[in-house]
């Protein structure tokens, strides 16, 4: 075997196709000998791809790392393999490594780092590889010169989307494992259908990958992907996880038009901007609710607009852009799912939570249906943006020692759960804490459809008085119940 590529463990539930490896493995087809090894259903992951090496001998590994839990295998898994088979050709690719790849190439574990869509970036490395030449002329390329880490500008222009070729699915074995039933749908599958996004988020490790280029799979092509996937395997709900899906008006009027002629019976979310959103013409938004539009996820963020100034968001984004698109799609029947990123710097940061937290509060009087999703800000590496130039000069830094992502504080700053960052004090982390548990007592996620409704009044009863007399403080008993009940969390567990 020339090749194997792995996608660490992600989740323990609702588990989704390895998209990167797919899109990887649409070039490779009728190149290379190649194997799809999904991380999610194994037990012993050193143990068992050790085994596999071991039989099938391949010359290069290639892993999909994120940020989270994938890392947290990743690095283990890694450093054992690189004892184990020293001879063994070692790639890392993924949002991880393309933001940090200093610290993991100097680990001394990793040989080298393919940064951002490297479909043909990968072919180009694989072609060197098996013939012996130097690949280190290769775009988007990171690599050890002499202990010294080289990276190569990225691949200009991009590969468009429409110039790959369909991911090749039966490369994961029987899809069914991954089809699950979700808020969407009896069989739920992911797909993603675009690079990058226009904007500079100054919290968002997108930027530094991109750099502000986005190009999309155009609408038509998107619907071939779509019709393959409920013609051959019975899906019936999509989750896009483009950064930007909506980034262009025409590419989704294109795209819901082609699923209404095709008869195609789906429901589907994507990610998307608030002010994108808010100037979509009405003929769009109502042909992409008859196309199956159930929910959109937006970045809100923050209801300051001087906060939004601050996160470098761009475009024409304000506080009042989130009010008026929760209210235009209570009328629209789409569900708008808000996240916000709470306790970035700021001079006083406990006022700033609690300007947020009557914010949030104002966009539930507006839209109750409207989801909330809560992020703690943790520093990405965006330098020369005024939130990251702020952490830095805070004391904020990133590990030296790729091994040291494994403490408990780095895991917490990847999951922007508890990212210790120097001006984020435990009473910050606390309140915001205990009002999210309120918030999901009296407003219980539509995504964790095991809950059942009885379950739903038990923790809309418990949280009531509490959302009406605005205390949050110790909601001990709310906890319980959602430990009781298994709450799912779609920011922790997805759809």
């Amino acid at each position: 075997m020339d090749l194997l590529l792995y996608n660490p463990r992600s989740a323990w539930s609702k588990r989704r196709v390895p998209m990167s490896l797919l899109a990887i493995g649409s070039v490779l087809e009728g190149r290379f000998d190649y194997r799809i090894l999904d991380g999610n259903f194994l037990s012993d992951p050193v143990r068992q791809v050790s085994e596999v090496i071991a039989a099938e001998q391949p010359e290069v590994l290639g892993l999909t790392v994120m940020p989270g839990p994938q890392l947290h295998e990743a690095i283990p898994l890694t450093r054992a393999l690189r004892e184990t088979f020293p001879h063994l050709q070692i790639v890392w690719g993924g949002y991880f490594p393309s933001n940090h790849p200093d610290v993991v190439l100097r680990s001394g574990w990793v040989d080298f780092i393919l940064r951002g869509p490297s479909e043909v970036s990968f072919l180009e490395l694989m072609d060197a590889l098996k013939g012996d030449d130097d690949p280190r002329n290769i775009p988007g390329l990171s690599f050890l010169d002499d202990d010294r880490p080289v990276h190569n500008p990225a691949r200009q222009p991009m590969t468009h989307p429409d110039d790959l070729p369909p991911w090749p699915y039966p490369r994961v074995g029987d899809l069914d494992r991954y089809l699950g039933r979700s808020h969407l749908g009896e069989r739920t599958t992911s797909m993603h259908t675009s690079y990058g996004c226009p904007f500079h988020c100054s919290f968002c490790a997108v930027v530094p990958i991109y750099e502000g280029g986005w190009l999309g799979r155009s609408g038509r092509l998107l619907a071939d992907d779509v019709e393959h996937v409920v013609r051959r395997f019975g899906v019936d709900a999509i989750q896009f996880c483009d950064n930007n899906f909506f980034t262009s008006f025409k590419r989704v009027h294109e795209f819901s038009e082609e699923v209404l002629r095709r008869g195609l019976r789906i429901s589907w979310w994507g990610e998307g901007r608030p002010d994108t959103l808010l100037h979509y013409p009405d003929e769009v938004l109502s042909t992409m609710r008859r196309a199956g539009c159930r929910m959109i996820f937006l970045g809100a963020e923050s209801g300051s607009d001087e906060q939004l100034r601050r996160m470098n968001k761009g475009g024409t984004q304000t506080g009042e852009t989130v009010l008026l698109l929760a209210e235009r799609f209570r009328r629209d029947d789409i569900i708008p799912e808000f996240s916000f990123v709470l306790g970035g710097p700021a001079e006083d940061v406990g006022a700033e939570i609690e300007r947020e937290i009557g914010f949030i509060r104002e966009v539930k009087r507006r839209n109750q249906d409207a989801e909330i999703i809560l992020y703690i800000y943790a520093p990405v590496p965006t330098p020369g943006s005024d939130l990251f130039g702020v952490a830095s000069q805070e004391g904020f830094s990133f590990p030296d020692r790729l091994e040291d992502w494994l403490r408990p504080e780095w895991k917490a700053l990847d999951l922007r759960r508890n990212p210790h960052t120097p001006w984020l004090k435990p009473r910050h982390v606390t309140r915001i804490a205990d009002f999210e548990s309120v918030l999901n007592a009296v407003y219980p996620t539509v995504s964790d459809i095991r809950l059942r409704p009885w379950k739903r009044r038990v923790l809309k009863a418990l949280g009531a008085w509490r959302w009406a007399m605005k205390v949050y403080g110790l909601p001990y008993e709310i906890r319980l119940f959602h430990r009781l009940f298994r709450y799912r969390q779609p920011e922790q567990e997805g759809f």
